[in-house]
């Protein structure tokens, strides 16, 4: 069995694949990038909704919810400095491994026949997650191994979705340079959200937070 991390995309996200793949097979003359652009930001947006907006509404302490959205922002804006660095005006044949990387390597299809954005997960990776998910329960809690298997997934997002898609980007060596300074960034935004949702959670709000995060892992036959 393999294991995957992906999310139901959004509407817009929906119609913006849809639109995108349309343009590319229908072999149109108009200038492929802006609608490359267009599925990345929205791409991205769509992780933070899943990945952090969502937890919000877990947080039982008002105080603490503000918090977050103030770390949300951060990583927002930090993901689309990032974007507006990498993405612009480039010739259909360069923007084509961006799209090939959309398409093949950042959607799966689930158990269900419903199309999801993600990517397949190596072993170790999807272990460690499990373990994670694991130690979270009505009967018992181990907080440190679902902060483990938090920052893991997290980690490995960010790497795919942004590492893994800038080697398909032309670049010049700053821009290059640049992208694991931002990555960094935004890693220390996630773990900063994490380490300020977790301490003094109940651990009827941990059974929550393990049950929202764990209908993004999907195990499927190879």
């Amino acid at each position: 069995m393999a294991h995957y991390f992906g999310f139901v995309p959004s509407d817009k996200l929906k119609a913006l694949i849809v639109e995108a793949e349309q343009v590319v097979e229908s072999n149109e003359k108009v200038d492929y990038y802006p609608y490359r652009d267009a599925l990345t930001h929205q791409t991205a947006r769509d992780l933070i909704d899943n990945l952090l907006i969502g937890l919000v509404e877990i947080i039982p302490n008002p105080e603490r919810q503000a918090s977050m959205r103030k770390v949300v922002v951060t990583v927002e804006r930090a993901t689309d400095t990032l974007l507006n660095i990498l993405l612009g005006k480039e010739n259909n044949d360069e923007v084509l491994p961006s799209f090939h990387f959309l398409r093949d390597r950042a959607t799966f299809i689930d158990n269900d026949g419903i199309k999801r954005v993600g990517f397949k997960l190596s072993e170790t990776h999807a272990d460690i997650i499990a373990k994670g998910f694991a130690a979270i329960t009505p009967e018992h809690v181990d907080t440190e191994i679902f902060k483990t298997a938090l920052e893991t997934m997290n980690e490995e997002t960010l790497t795919h979705f942004i590492s893994r898609f800038a080697e398909t980007l032309k670049l010049g060596m700053i821009k290059r340079k640049s992208v694991p300074v931002a990555k960094a960034a935004i890693d220390k935004g996630m773990n900063m959200a994490l380490n300020k949702l977790l301490p003094d959670l109940p651990d009827s709000s941990l059974n929550r937070l393990a049950n929202y995060y764990r209908p993004f892992i999907v195990e499927k036959p190879e």
